[in-house]
């Protein structure tokens, strides 16, 4: 990407920059009156928010994640799409879909009136996506950060036949103590357990939701609010969500951590993943012409 070229067409003076980040990849650097935060297009992947009045940022990136073309970026919020988890039809194409390791094109940039500031990303079907995934699509992400962090995931059917599809924002939430975490909203729900033998047991939660083992869990039927709670850090991490009643509840814990190179054998401590997605039996079917929107707006709250 040109970034004198992309600071010119998009750049908003004192607010939104274009910058050279790790790996060489382009990043969107924005500081406004409420909030900063680091976006990558090469992703369609914010990195970093944190308002102006929050001690820490919201979200995890591992110092030995991978900042290189055809590579995913450990932490952030990665766009999972056109499926979330295996290939679907198990021909090899990589897990979580293509997009999160896919350049985006920046299509808008904007300071609203609120104060907030609008990032407006897209991908639209090709003959090189059309080969990994034979369909005609277009794919928009739009950010909003002000005092809430906010994105929505648009796919419009541009072919003349359903496709269906799976798709989750798969946030990494920065924590003090993943131990010390709990997760509430969930009290009550059933969720697939993926880390248990088999990766298909059927359990009913009971209470908050804790971490001393890994957990890898999609919850089914979930309200619209789920909140982190981490005394460590001595705040709440508010997630509203919509056109999503599937979640996923993700810490790799000790010895999934240390088999992955792009994490550090400590980061388990540091980051739990609670994901705004539709998968499991939240299959979306998406007639020609229609455009489905998930969405999920981020806040930090005290204790």
């Amino acid at each position: 990407m040109d970034i004198e070229a992309l600071n010119a067409e998009h750049g908003i003076d004192g607010i939104l920059r274009f910058t050279e980040g790790r790996g060489g990849l382009t990043m969107i650097e924005i500081t406004n009156a409420q909030a900063t935060a680091l976006i990558s297009p090469y992703a369609g992947q914010v990195l970093a928010y944190r308002p102006v009045d929050a001690a820490d940022d919201l979200l995890f990136v591992s110092e030995r994640a991978y900042f290189a073309e055809g590579k995913a970026i450990k932490g952030g919020i990665p766009i999972c799409w056109p499926w979330f988890g295996p290939d679907p039809e198990a021909k090899g194409r990589p897990a979580h879909g293509f997009v999160r390791a896919w350049p985006w094109q920046v299509l808008a940039t904007e300071s609203l009136a609120d104060g907030s500031t609008r990032v407006q990303l897209g991908i639209a079907d090709d003959a090189e996506t059309r080969a990994i995934w034979p369909q005609y699509f277009n794919l928009l992400v739009d950010i909003h950060v002000g005092a809430t962090l906010s994105i929505a995931l648009s796919t419009l059917n541009a072919g003349d036949r359903p496709f269906s599809i799976t798709q989750g924002l798969h946030a990494y939430f920065k924590v003090g103590d993943a131990s010390r975490v709990r997760v509430t909203g969930l009290d009550g729900r059933s969720y697939i357990d993926k880390a248990a033998d088999g990766g298909d047991a059927v359990i009913h939660q009971e209470g908050q939701v804790a971490f001393d083992r890994e957990v890898n869990r999609i919850y089914e039927d979930v309200p619209s609010v789920l909140t982190i709670v981490d005394p460590t850090l001595d705040r709440r991490i508010r997630i509203e969500s919509e056109h999503s009643r599937t979640a996923v509840v993700w810490n790799p814990w000790v010895e999934t951590a240390k088999a992955m190179d792009d994490l550090d054998d400590e980061d388990y401590r540091r980051f739990v993943c609670v994901e705004t997605v539709n998968t499991a039996s939240e299959v979306i079917e998406i007639q020609p012409a229609e455009t489905y929107r998930l969405a999920a707006r981020y806040a930090i709250e005290p204790l």
